[in-house]
């Protein structure tokens, strides 16, 4: 594979790519693009060789280097890309398709900074979503909403998590997206999310960590107490949870660093 010396963050249009922290945005905050970390490394490559026109073998040498793939992988990730970017059908604002040659990337690039290199790094970013609750009372909103509350405040303080904003998270509430629709749209590797049930003075919360790169479950926490003390509970499930989940990504870091 081709090395290039150093990697940078680059701006071109309405964008910016960090090359070490691998992450896609909007220049003028317009927030994290999700991207697949091939269209990414598509991305990165086309950036890094800015005004050269990169032939489709050597694209695919680059980018694919033990694998046999054909050309429609390729042009599927560029199409992605181009999607990423927002341009539209005959748009070449930022890559041109060289007929049966390759492709070039035509935007004015400027490297504005040196990038912290982590490139490797699992992504720990989380969404913490509204709890759902079958309760028509408003006591029962008040506690879905202070579970999620407390757990977004433990996370908060959790070193190497890229928490997304309850603004953000929030604007979920009540609806049932996939959890890959949910992860794009937030541009979040993992999603928290949960429910309560309550009958008379008894609470039963659930909730779980999903993989939305995949939608599968991470793992799944279930609690049964007393409403009593509804400040308690919620603190003690937001420690659980916070728990749980810096035990999980804990043994996916190290997992990944003995790949």
């Amino acid at each position: 594979m081709e090395q290039v010396a150093g990697r940078g963050i680059y701006e071109f249009g309405d964008f910016r790519l960090d090359a070490g922290r691998r992450i896609l945005c909007g220049v003028a905050g317009g927030g994290r693009i999700a991207i697949t970390p091939k269209v990414f490394d598509v991305a990165l490559f086309l950036v890094e060789h800015a005004g050269e026109l990169l032939t489709k073998s050597r694209l695919l040498a680059q980018l694919w280097p033990q694998a046999v793939v054909e050309e429609n992988s390729l042009t599927q990730a560029i199409c992605d890309l181009r999607r990423a970017f927002g341009e539209q059908p005959h748009e070449h604002r930022y890559v041109v398709t060289v007929p049966r040659r390759g492709y070039q990337f035509v935007a004015d690039v400027t490297r504005v900074a040196e990038s912290r290199d982590t490139t490797g790094s699992p992504d720990w970013s989380v969404a913490v979503l509204p709890f759902d609750h079958a309760g028509r009372e408003d006591d029962d909103d008040l506690i879905a909403t202070g579970l999620a509350d407390s757990i977004v405040h433990g996370l908060a303080c959790t070193n190497g998590v890229r928490l997304v904003a309850q603004t953000s998270s929030f604007a979920f509430r009540g609806r049932h997206d996939d959890a890959r629709t949910i992860g794009r749209r937030l541009a979040t590797r993992y999603l928290i999310e949960g429910s309560v049930q309550h009958c008379g003075t008894r609470l039963r919360i659930t909730t779980q960590l999903v993989d939305t790169t995949d939608g599968k479950q991470v793992w799944s926490l279930m609690f049964d107490r007393d409403a009593v003390d509804l400040f308690a509970v919620e603190d003690e499930v937001a420690a659980h949870v916070v728990l749980a989940l810096r035990t999980s990504l804990g043994s996916r870091l190290d997992a990944a660093a003995g790949a």
